[in-house]
């Protein structure tokens, strides 16, 4: 009997320094046995003009895919790919940008025998061109976020967004809101790869250098990060290093001596630093991006909580929805009092017996369920 096989579509490439669910999904249908291909946006000419990310994506282009055991994964070359610029932004080149691929998308996937799959699953409405491109037996799609919520969101996306989610046979949802605001929609929550997390390790190099306690926050530093807050916070609080791991363009607290840029890092460090911190921070500016916040099922907060970090955030509805340990607050001043009673109390244990109830074994078994 031929293995089963999956194709995934997802905004994010393989190899990126942000692991996010569909990745960690991918590795267990591997694990379940099945065949993968992973397929993500496309890289143009357009993406010289925005060196973020940029080499390890051309790396899984120019290399015609990374094959590792039963996983295909790549990025496609297209000459105009869907972006929220001039042309670029049009409905025209979102639906059609895979038919001007170098080389064909479409070829590629057949050549490498994901033609025909058991499962189509999308975390992305940009690849809605594969429904009626290959032949698969059951569809999915994942959504992880409001994409109405974010910047980059065309009237073009969210058009085929509400197109993908009535064409496939099952919608899923990370967030309780998301799933209460789409029909039909099945909630399954974020996980975490809890023995990733956990498993004991050196401190990094960087944080020897520190004052201690850490703060510490990893993930995207871009416009829905509450700068303010945290440049208070480290005025208030200059005896506590606070230190934000992820890519940023510019740096806005050149003159706060106590907050430290360490930049992106690998996946595969993360819980080093997270185990050698002292709280995790996910400061999250809720009162300007409401619609995009309210919505988020954070998987940093289980990544902290499974290293045995205690967590200090941004109250939003998903997170009271959850009811995890983390400690949520609406103003600077819970914020500051909730760091330093999470460095008083730092209860690790509990946090990281939380984190084992949510591994990503289960989701991924709860997705083939639900398709089944």
């Amino acid at each position: 009997m031929p293995p089963k096989k999956i194709l995934m579509a997802c905004s994010n490439p393989w190899t990126s320094v942000f692991q996010v669910g569909s990745h960690h999904l991918a590795r267990e249908f591997l694990k379940l046995g099945y065949e993968v291909a992973f397929i993500s946006d496309p890289i143009s000419p357009f993406h010289l003009l925005n060196s973020t990310g940029l080499k390890a994506r051309f790396d899984l282009y120019r290399s015609g895919g990374m094959v590792q055991d039963n996983l295909w994964a790549y990025v496609p070359g297209a000459l105009f790919p869907p972006h929220n610029k001039p042309l670029l932004r049009s409905e025209w080149v979102h639906r059609r940008w895979h038919q001007l691929t170098f080389p064909s998308v479409l070829r590629k996937a057949k050549e490498n025998g994901f033609g025909d799959v058991d499962i189509l699953y999308f975390d992305t409405p940009i690849q809605s061109f594969w429904l009626k491109e290959i032949r698969a037996r059951k569809t999915v799609f994942r959504i992880a976020d409001q994409n109405s919520g974010f910047k980059k969101a065309t009237p073009a996306f969210i058009k085929l967004e509400k197109e993908l989610i009535q064409s496939v046979d099952l919608v899923v949802c990370t967030a309780k809101t998301l799933t209460d605001s789409i029909k039909g929609s099945k909630h399954l929550p974020n996980g975490v790869p809890v023995a990733h997390f956990a498993k004991p390790t050196q401190i990094p190099p960087e944080f020897e250098k520190l004052t201690k306690p850490i703060a510490l926050y990893v993930g995207a530093l871009d416009y829905w990060f509450d700068y303010a807050l945290i440049k208070k916070l480290a005025l208030d609080l200059p005896h506590i290093s606070f230190v934000l791991i992820g890519p940023i363009k510019e740096n806005p607290f050149q003159n706060i001596p106590n907050v430290h840029l360490l930049g992106p890092r690998p996946y595969a460090s993360i819980p080093s630093y997270l185990q050698h911190a002292n709280v995790g921070l996910i400061p999250f500016d809720v009162e300007n991006y409401p619609d995009l916040i309210h919505s988020v099922n954070p998987l940093k907060l289980y990544e902290y909580m499974a290293s045995g970090l205690p967590v200090v955030a941004t109250r939003w509805r998903e997170l009271e929805n959850i009811a995890s340990p983390a400690h949520l607050c609406r103003t600077s001043e819970e914020f500051k009092a909730n760091i330093l009673h999470a460095l008083e109390y730092p209860d690790s244990a509990s946090l990281r017996s939380y984190a084992e109830k949510l591994d990503w074994s289960h989701r991924g078994k709860q997705l083939i369920e639900l398709l089944n």
